[in-house]
């Protein structure tokens, strides 16, 4: 039977023996360790596969778009004017894609694209309003050019080139149809202006998702070097090094908060640059004629050549998409030197006979291997050590019995 003074030694035991002190994890988790990502989950995967799927339809090469939109507009039109066309649904000025997508197809760009531009912009932007506005006066531009083109200029070709059939007193458009006659001029194509120019217009616009998933990593790395005051190596830093504070906190918020709507809204950019494919098409083969549609096409790609390609990249303009207060579009082709150093790297181990398991190499059987090779050599080098020894004797032996002299053997030497 267990007496109470002992029972009272045992509860008065000090626990200090049974338990460990605790880690200080801020200060262990950065030494010496790699910042490792966080486990993704069913539907980040899942995103993740139907926006690849989306890169693939939309970043077809541009110069491959006009190259197809020319020859569209050109012989596609010209075979068309001369062929019976059959009556068909899409071939109705009034069908549901005519009257709720090409005629109000700006207000669409607008509020898609503009929704896109705003949450890039304000990620890469870390706080800074002026770099949403330069980005999102692209847009106002886009707009001003929009309305110049179709609102003003094709409207002002068409009553200057036209005349009223049946009524050659009448010369104003509006007047002639409100009369009941018909109104014949050159009507430069608007559906063929506005769907290239959509399309133009969107390609390049969601380049700034290009790059964009690789933030996440360089958000982790520069935080793990940022907590980490020992490391200075030139492999860890990211092109994060130069922000403040601030900007990381609001650049950490903002991406993790709009990716999700940013997936979202390119993959709805990629069904209006799809659906603006099949409209063009549709425009090709029952709508005006091919020096319209040459004409509205043409003066499409001109205006993107001249702003995006020209205009844009000049300092005092709105700039690309994708520049912010950090570059991380060619994070990509940096990352991709790493693995091809590991795998010439691993090559080389493997002509040099490292043993390998389900195709990694056992660095651990390494310097059995070696200690094995050097043992060898050893038990190499020993019997051709004798070899030599049995020679010498034989050789000593024929020159001491049957062979020459001491003397005469030095002087031949």
């Amino acid at each position: 039977m267990p007496t109470a003074a002992s029972s009272a030694t045992k509860k008065a035991r000090p626990t200090h023996q049974y338990q460990r002190s605790p880690i200080e994890k801020g200060r262990w988790a950065a030494k010496g360790t790699k910042p490792l990502p966080e486990q993704a989950t069913v539907q980040q995967v899942l995103s993740l596969i139907v926006v690849h799927g989306c890169r693939k339809v939309l970043f077809i090469q541009t110069e491959v778009k006009i190259m197809l939109y020319s020859i569209g507009l050109f012989f596609g039109s010209l075979l068309c004017d001369f062929l019976p066309l059959p009556k068909a649904y899409m071939g109705q000025k009034d069908n549901i894609f005519n009257v709720y997508f090409v005629k109000v197809g700006w207000a669409w760009t607008i509020l898609v694209v503009g929704a896109f531009i705003l949450l890039t912009s304000a990620t890469i932007g870390c706080g800074h309003r002026e770099i949403v506005k330069r980005h999102m006066s692209r847009l106002i531009v886009g707009t001003c050019l929009w309305f110049f083109w179709s609102q003003w200029f094709f409207s002002f070709i068409e009553n200057r080139t036209g005349s009223c059939l049946g009524k050659a007193i009448i010369r104003n458009k509006y007047d002639c149809n409100s009369g009941g006659f018909h109104w014949h001029s050159f009507d430069i194509s608007g559906h063929a202006f506005l769907l290239v120019y959509i399309n133009l217009l969107i390609v390049e616009e969601a380049k700034a998702i290009v790059g964009w998933e690789g933030i996440r990593d360089q958000i982790r790395i520069e935080g793990h070097n940022r907590g980490d005051t020992q490391s200075h190596s030139i492999e860890n830093k990211t092109p994060l090094e130069g922000l403040s504070e601030e900007e990381m906190v609001i650049l950490k918020l903002n991406y993790f908060q709009f990716t999700p709507y940013i997936r979202g809204i390119f993959c709805i950019m990629t069904l209006m640059s799809i659906l603006s494919d099949v409209m063009l098409a549709c425009t090709i083969i029952f709508f005006h004629t091919m020096p319209q549609k040459v004409a509205g096409g043409a003066i499409a790609m001109a205006t993107w050549f001249l702003t995006y390609r020209v205009w844009f990249k000049a300092d005092a303009s709105p700039g690309l998409p994708g520049s912010g207060v950090f570059q991380y579009q060619n994070l990509k082709e940096k990352s991709k030197e790493v693995p091809v150093r590991r795998r010439s790297s691993l090559c080389k181990e493997h002509r040099d006979g490292l043993p390998t398991f389900m195709g990694m190499p056992l660095y651990g059987l390494k310097k059995d291997k070696e200690e094995k090779k050097k043992e060898s050599e050893r038990e190499e080098d020993k019997a051709g050590l004798e070899d030599i020894g049995d020679a010498s004797d034989f050789r000593s032996l024929r020159n001491g019995s049957y062979g020459d002299s001491g003397p005469s053997r030095s002087w031949r030497r």
